[in-house]
């Protein structure tokens, strides 16, 4: 065995080995870019769909208080979620230009003094306001919270940060069915509505502290990293884009085109269907308003798992290209609209419970990866209206559209056919999850083939302007289709 001592360049060699693993893992945590922001934006993100969840479990009490119809009650979540979604387009074309940490702070306490409002509402024309009003707030949401992520966090973990973000949604449906669904049970619908206010008052004001990074920053130093030579000549760019420009823009990358409909169809079948599923276990079941609850917080648990380990799904897939991710998508999607037809159309509840919770977790294993993949394709200097449009299509295309069609499926089932109310709400979900899902699946499956060039193209784009000092430099070339 040889005893010779290893000569120095040997030794630098060794050393050199042995930090740069450490480094890399240093890289791929998420506390080496700081958890607060992540910790205070989930929080609010999760308070909302709390709000929502109280809204659907107390649907059957609010009906009966104010003797409405069911087309009438579905009214409800469009008050809140339309407005929200017409919001978000001007909230995201003023997020890419002032600072997006005071919008979301601003937005928050006006969502959380509407959320008290509706609580003292006393006849449905004061509740419908009060809700819309909630949408002022809401709509500030989309805009802000994935685009700040997505400058705090480098893209290497991009898809954990807006898949654990995104896992607040289904995490604030599960409290707000099972503690909400408690609360609303044991002292009123008013009471879950202030449940829901209270804390998003309060951490409104703390979103107040967070830091408000600069446009592109996670990408500008990820280019850095890579070349110490660029660290000069990349600056953020001083000029805004307009509406228009940046919608067109938008509209003008396929990938982002064909994922806007994909997220309309989410929506209407992950938040808007939903919406009906307390009062079809009610109605069809026979569940109590408290079991309704339950049933529906095993739901969104399935939804909230799914999501969380989807993250870390999406950045696995995104070392791969995003094509792959987006095909794991497209796979997700596909099971989501077989399983939640099929579980609609079998009329046992336990049968029921265990499709819709199966679809829900798979399906969202995937939308992480889509999340990571609007971020990639997105511009960073119009990055807030990229979002604003996606949040547009979820609410207002998908979220307030299917309480609203599901509605008038049902009543049209109840008057023309003379179906039971129970079983008309059944009927009218499995045509609208069906349709719609099966639509999505269509559209996800043509962004999954230009995914990686339109990512590729943007970047290049984006590092182009920042070191040749070219403004217009912009992905409005990539038109494949």
């Amino acid at each position: 065995m040889s005893t010779e001592a290893p000569v120095e360049g040997e030794r630098q060699e060794d050393e050199e080995d042995a930090v740069l693993p450490t480094q890399a893992v240093l890289a791929n945590s998420i506390r080496a870019y700081g958890s607060k922001a992540l910790v205070v934006l989930f929080i609010l993100n999760a308070i909302d769909e709390f709000d929502r969840a109280v809204l659907a479990v107390s649907l059957e009490r609010i009906r009966d208080d104010f003797g409405l119809s069911d087309a009438t009650v579905g009214l409800l979540p469009l008050a809140v979620i339309f407005i929200a979604g017409l919001l978000s387009m001007p909230a995201g074309n003023l997020a890419d230009r002032a600072s997006r940490t005071k919008i979301l702070a601003f937005g928050s306490i006006i969502w959380g003094g509407a959320g008290l409002l509706a609580a003292a509402s006393m006849n449905f024309v004061q509740l419908f306001l009060t809700r819309a009003l909630l949408g002022f707030g809401q709509g500030t949401i989309n805009p802000t919270h994935a685009s700040l992520l997505s400058d705090y966090y480098p893209v290497s973990i991009r898809g954990r940060v807006l898949g654990y973000h995104r896992a607040a949604n289904p995490l604030g449906q599960v409290i707000g069915a099972t503690v909400g669904g408690a609360i609303v049970a044991a002292a009123g619908w008013r009471w879950g509505f202030v449940a829901a206010a209270i804390p998003g008052l309060l951490f409104g004001m703390m979103a107040l502290t967070l830091r408000e990074p600069r446009r592109g920053e996670s990408d500008l130093n990820a280019a850095i990293d890579n070349n110490p030579m660029l660290a000069e000549f990349l600056k953020e760019p001083t000029d805004a884009w307009g509406f228009r420009r940046s919608l067109r823009t938008i509209f003008q990358i396929p990938t982002l085109r064909n994922l806007i409909f994909t997220n309309a169809a989410l929506g209407f079948t992950l938040i808007g269907i939903i919406f009906w599923l307390p009062a079809l276990f009610e109605r069809r079941y026979d569940f109590s308003t408290q079991e309704a609850g339950l049933a529906f917080g095993a739901l969104a648990l399935m939804s909230f798992l799914g999501t969380w380990f989807g993250g870390s799904l999406a950045d696995w897939c995104v070392r791969r290209g995003f094509s792959y991710v987006a095909n794991v998508s497209v796979i997700a999607a596909t099971i989501l609209a077989i399983t939640w037809t099929v579980g609609f159309a079998i009329p046992f509840a336990a049968v029921t419970i265990v499709l819709l919770a199966t679809g829900a977790l798979l399906a969202s294993l995937g939308i992480p990866g889509l999340s990571a993949i609007v971020a990639a394709c997105a511009p960073p200097r119009i990055r807030s209206q990229t979002f604003a449009a996606f949040g547009l299509a979820l609410a207002v295309c998908g979220a307030a559209a299917a309480p609203i069609a599901v509605g008038g499926l049902s009543e049209l089932f109840q008057s023309q056919f003379g179906v039971n109310d129970g079983d008309s709400l059944r009927y009218a979900m499995i045509i609208a999850s069906g349709t719609v899902m099966m639509l999505g699946v269509l559209f996800l499956y043509r962004a999954s083939r230009t995914a990686a060039v339109d990512a590729q193209r943007v970047l290049q784009a984006f590092i182009a302007e920042h070191t040749d000092g070219a403004p217009d430099a912009s992905p409005e070339d990539g038109r494949n289709t």
